[in-house]
């Protein structure tokens, strides 16, 4: 309820001060409890998201942001839960596989953390709750400049389905290449 009264305000105020235009809306999985991934440039780049996708997203972010007791009400009511930068964090994990096992979406930056560089970086874990959970990933794009009134471009591309690993050994360095080609993917649209 939060959530949806949350994106009715901020949408047009975000849209308008963005001038934002949504391509590929057609391409989300019908059924819920999928992972949306994009580029991570600017701190508005999980509100964009959140707000120009019908679903409900739960957005993984940077353990900091929970210090704050009032934007940590906030944003546990929109859904969001912590993850630790930098470590394995096994109870972000088992949120992350909790939230999809219940048919919920959950959304992941795979660069781990907001990319000014243009460099292609990926954390495994996109590719590690992917296979684990058994879920589809929608990669997203935001084409910006981020200057109000500029254009932004929100893609949403091909959902990448990973069932081709799912009964496969892998190690962390073969997670890491399968989120480094889905970052591609999200990556050939920019």
């Amino acid at each position: 309820m939060f959530y949806n009264i949350a994106k009715f305000i901020l949408k047009p105020i975000f849209n308008i001060l963005y001038a934002v235009k949504v391509q590929g809306l057609e391409k989300l999985p019908e059924d819920n409890g999928y992972i949306v991934c994009g580029n991570h440039v600017k701190a508005v780049d999980p509100i964009l998201i959140g707000i120009n996708l019908p679903c409900n997203i739960s957005f993984m972010a940077k353990n900091e942001l929970f210090s704050n007791k009032l934007l940590a009400f906030l944003l546990r009511k929109l859904g969001a839960f912590p993850v630790k930068r930098g470590q394995p964090d096994l109870k972000s994990i088992k949120t992350s596989l909790k939230l999809l096992k219940e048919g919920k979406n959950i959304g992941i930056f795979p660069e781990g953390t907001r990319n000014k560089t243009g460099e292609l970086i990926a954390e495994p874990g996109i590719a590690m709750l992917a296979i684990r959970s058994k879920r589809p990933v929608v990669p997203i794009t935001i084409k910006s400049d981020y200057k109000i009134f500029n254009k932004t471009t929100i893609i949403i591309g091909e959902t990448i389905f990973l069932d081709n690993y799912y009964d496969a050994k892998l190690k962390n360095e073969d997670y890491v290449s399968i989120s480094l080609g889905i970052m591609k993917k999200i990556r050939k649209h920019g």
